[in-house]
């Protein structure tokens, strides 16, 4: 299908605030904007305009009408500002007679004049129709809707596109101590935020769960997974198209879709599912198993073992009927005796298994179509895996060298070149374009080992980095990163976020879930009751950054004014628009 957008740039000016009313005009055989033909075109019934027809996503609305099969659609949409003009779009959603033409990247508290132009390929036959269509401020209310600063914007250098941000906001508290409404709070609410070039936000998503990971699906809808072990493919009018979720989880089906699919055998569903091109999804599962003579301790070698109930992760396919087709289980491959830092942490208690230890910790995948195989990250065992998918076999590891099995020594990647620094606790590493590997560093623990002493807590950073790999040679080299040191203004997110390098500009796009205060009387052990825990104060999100080289082109934070609540943009992506 035949799809161009044209996008002009400035700044919003709002007007008519508060108000919203539609109104259509038939234009007959002469199209306000040029369509014409010798004929009118008749529909079945007149295009009518939706305002957020789902409920979910306020600045979006849609035009249905019924009309004859295979019409060329048109949809021309300015601002006084911004004109797109949208043509054939697989967006656009056609089921026999019955159409729904999604209006959406529309900026807030605007008025927008719509032409949609319908032209029968076959006679000749078109006309058009016109609305105009008002559109409602963000929400005021700073809890409920993410405060958003712009610092830097510059298109011209910029990856051509809309950025979409998961958000997610928290109570200041550790989670094992939260009350049951503070709880309630932090995971019963979620956003997924779509901003324009100059940072305008241009769309949301309304979610009563709190949301993680986000991808765009091939059709063009996105898929998001949410913290109680679900996943949603919604389209860009925020219609629940596919619910999936494990089907062992302990708060059973979802009480209010009895359409949802339950992928069978599986306890969790978490971090972030990807689709393959076969149209199946991978992602991550964990469960739980009890372990005997287990290490009780991070920072005392000599402490006593213990039976111990322990998390492992399963990488798996699903396929969109919820069959599991293939999986890849840690527990069975590795050594879950080689503990890191956060495996005693309260992560797992707060999802419903109490007691039970962070081994793994699985936090990113990511497919490579080349050669069929799969980049699988673990967060605690600070490693980054290539499986082949055919095999199942471990092609490489690149991580630091410590304590791995003799077997398993063979795998390890050896750096090369200068500078290298390992990474450490890092978060959703994948392949680019030019087959190298990007990942969030968020360097927790100071990207240290159990036993080695964490460095002074104000001296924390995390960064974003890329590595090139030799898989002939079994060698890996540091080609681009934010910075190996603190740097004048450092940004600790110690979890979440990630990197993305953009396809046309070879831009590095990279989402900080937030900045730690950087306190030397913090500590990051949340289970040390004796100090305070970053977790117990608020902070900002973001900041999300676009590098051009080592050039800073745009830069967005999320900043409660009034430092009550933390904000997490746990991360995101650049699509080249709304319309596939």
């Amino acid at each position: 299908m035949l799809f161009t957008e044209r996008v002009g740039m400035g700044k919003a000016c709002a007007f008519l605030s508060g108000l919203f009313f539609l109104m259509v005009i038939l234009v007959g055989c002469s199209g306000g904007d040029g369509t014409s033909s010798s004929a009118a075109l008749k529909v079945a019934s007149a295009p009518a305009l939706v305002a957020n027809p789902s409920g979910r996503v306020p600045l979006a609305a849609a035009i249905d009408f019924q009309a004859a099969e295979g019409l060329d659609v048109k949809l021309v949409v300015s601002d006084g500002d911004d004109r797109r003009e949208i043509v054939n779009s697989k967006t656009f959603q056609r089921n026999g007679s019955s159409y729904r033409i999604p209006v959406v990247g529309l900026r807030a508290d605007k008025l927008h004049q719509i032409t949609l132009e319908l032209k029968d390929p076959a006679s000749g036959e078109a006309t058009a129709y016109k609305f105009e269509h008002q559109t409602p401020p963000l929400p005021d209310n700073q809890l409920n809707f993410p405060p958003i600063i712009v610092d830097v914007a510059e298109p011209s250098k910029m990856e051509p596109g809309v950025t979409f941000m998961s958000i997610r906001r928290r109570y200041p508290e550790r989670g094992h101590w939260l009350t049951e409404k503070q709880l309630n709070f932090t995971v019963g609410w979620g956003r997924i935020v779509a901003v324009n070039e100059v940072g305008e936000v241009i769309w949301y998503f309304e979610s009563e769960s709190r949301i993680s990971g986000i991808d765009r699906l091939y059709n063009g809808n996105l898929l998001m997974h949410r913290a109680n072990f679900s996943t949603l493919e919604v389209d860009v009018l925020g219609n629940i198209v596919n619910h999936y979720y494990a089907g062992d989880r302990k708060i059973g089906p979802p009480k209010n879709n009895p359409d949802a699919i339950a992928i069978k055998g599986l306890q969790t569903l978490h971090h972030q599912p990807h689709e393959l091109p076969d149209g199946n999804f991978l992602a991550f599962s964990a469960y739980g198993v009890e372990l005997e003579n287990y290490p009780t301790s991070e920072l005392d070698p000599n402490a006593p073992l213990a039976t111990q109930m322990v998390m492992a992760d399963k990488v798996v396919i699903f396929s969109p009927e919820g069959e599991t087709l293939w999986e890849w289980d840690t527990m069975t491959e590795l050594d879950p005796y080689r503990i890191g830092y956060d495996t005693f942490w309260s992560y797992w208690w707060t999802r419903g298994f109490d007691q039970h230890a962070d081994w793994s910790h699985g936090n990113g995948l990511s497919y490579n179509k080349a050669d069929d195989s799969i980049l699988v990250s673990l967060r605690n065992q600070l490693a980054v895996l290539k499986i082949d998918r055919k095999t199942k076999q471990i092609k490489w590891i690149l991580g630091r060298h410590d304590d791995w099995s003799e077997e398993l020594q063979k795998k390890l990647l050896k750096p090369v070149g200068e500078p290298f620094m390992w990474f450490g606790y890092q978060h959703n590493p994948r392949y680019t374009d030019k087959g190298t590997v990007i990942m969030f560093d968020n360097r927790s623990n100071g990207a240290r080992l159990p036993f080695e002493p964490r460095p002074p807590f104000q001296d924390n950073f995390s960064r974003a980095v890329e590595y090139e790999i030799n898989e002939d040679d079994m060698t890996v080299r540091q080609i681009w990163t934010t910075g190996d040191e603190q740097g004048e203004d450092p940004c600790f997110s110690n979890a979440m976020s990630e990197a993305w390098r953009l396809p046309i500009t070879d831009n590095r796009l990279v989402f900080h879930a937030y900045c730690l205060p950087l306190w030397p009387e913090l500590t990051e052990d949340i289970m040390d009751h004796t100090k305070r825990a970053a977790d117990d104060l608020p902070f900002p999100g973001g900041p999300v950054l676009e590098f051009k080289g080592d050039e800073l082109v745009f830069k967005l934070r999320v900043k409660d004014p009034d430092d009550l609540i933390q904000w997490e943009v746990y991360g995101g992506f650049r699509s080249s628009s709304f319309y596939k």
